[in-house]
């Protein structure tokens, strides 16, 4: 028989202790997603596996914890080692939830970076997808020096306006770079017009709460990454178009993914021509969509990094080792996982070609990678 929960006045039980062991169970059934094929996955998934909840877990509670505060701030949705649902490199992800105020402001200046965007959410529906709207520097009017302001509300406003009302869960700001060094990032903040009163803390109740929906979206989000990579993994080395990518997809990107699987000396030539469009990056993620090690290995390119052929043609080489191309991206020990291009506003998207080959059949001739034959 399951004990009660122990109480503060010998008759009312302590919610959030409930919710603390029901966190922990529902840690113990995510983590089984990980641990129950590990007989036939590389050690290093199973490893990064679990990293990847815990990811999600801190970045969940925290997330959680702010909504109730009518007081929002954008926070770092995304770092270099703390990653999840296909984090790109070249972008910067601030998040601010959105508690119980119903109308907020946006205010800040653009910078220089490719594309600046705040997309509003709602909550994850049981079909892993989000509500959204999404307003780019495309339609943000701007002042000559760059400031600008947006407004969040239930009802339309004038000027800059983006519709916020009370399903809607969280704003995410994205910036993309082509060039971190050269570019000037935008600076921003947003606050609430309702003149909110202080936070409560985090009494029983609101921890109880933000416990248990920790819970319910880690578990979602060990769930749709192992469907992902087992659907993507029965088809190895050849591209697809998703319509949808993750409950946090922005609307302007197109995206094409490709489940490499390689033997050691072994490599996946891919070929493309990308479109017309303000951004294009590829960059290699693990069994559970993170970006893998982009600071101190070459594991992405954009349309600044990338070398390119007379035609505008792009040839990239996933590998193991550095053949000695242009182009090359670095597995970083994983002979399987997740490439991902990002067509961002693109006039039209368009599907890039891979070979699996030989590291031996591939030589660099007038700086562009050629190669022979194929290794099955």
């Amino acid at each position: 028989m399951t004990e009660p929960p122990p109480t503060t006045d010998g008759s009312r039980p302590i919610e959030s202790i409930a919710a603390w062991r029901e966190l922990l169970d529902t840690l113990a059934e995510a983590g089984e997603m990980v641990a129950g094929p590990a007989d036939g996955m590389p050690a290093v998934d199973v490893a990064e596996g679990f990293g990847y909840l815990l990811n999600v877990l801190t970045d969940q509670f925290e997330r959680a914890s702010l909504r109730r505060s009518r007081h929002p701030v954008f926070l770092p949705g995304v770092t270099p080692v703390r990653k999840f649902f296909f984090d790109n490199p070249d972008t910067d992800y601030d998040i601010a939830v959105l508690g119980g105020a119903s109308r907020y402001r946006i205010r800040g200046n653009r910078g220089t970076s490719a594309y600046l965007a705040f997309c509003v959410y709602s909550a994850m529906g049981r079909d892993g997808t989000t509500r959204l709207v999404n307003l780019s520097d495309r339609d943000i009017r701007f002042s000559p020096g760059g400031d600008f302001e947006v407004i969040l509300s239930p009802e339309e406003a004038p000027g800059d306006w983006l519709r916020a009302d009370a399903g809607s869960r969280a704003v995410i700001a994205r910036q993309y770079f082509l060039d971190r060094d050269a570019e000037v990032p935008a600076r921003y903040r947003i606050e609430a017009l309702d003149e909110p009163a202080p936070d409560p803390p985090l009494d029983d109740h609101g921890f109880a709460r933000a416990a248990r929906t920790t819970a319910t979206f880690v578990k979602a989000a060990a769930s749709l990454a192992a469907q992902r990579a087992d659907g993507m993994s029965a088809t190895p080395n050849r591209f697809v178009a998703t319509g949808e990518h993750g409950p946090y997809r922005t609307p302007d990107n197109d995206y094409v993914v490709c489940w490499y699987s390689l033997d050691e000396g072994e490599a996946l030539v891919i070929d493309v021509r990308p479109p017309e469009c303000r951004y294009w990056g590829v960059h290699l993620a693990n069994r559970w969509g993170q970006s893998l090690d982009h600071r101190t290995r070459r594991t992405s390119l954009n349309a600044r990094t990338a070398a390119s052929g007379p035609e505008g043609n792009v040839r990239v080489v996933v590998s193991g080792t550095d053949p000695g191309v242009p182009n090359w991206l670095d597995t970083a020990g994983h002979s399987e996982g997740w490439v991902l291009f990002r067509w961002l506003l693109a006039d039209a998207p368009v599907m890039p070609t891979a070979e699996r080959v030989g590291l031996a059949a591939l030589r660099d001739v007038r700086g562009a990678v050629q190669h022979t034959g194929s290794a099955g």
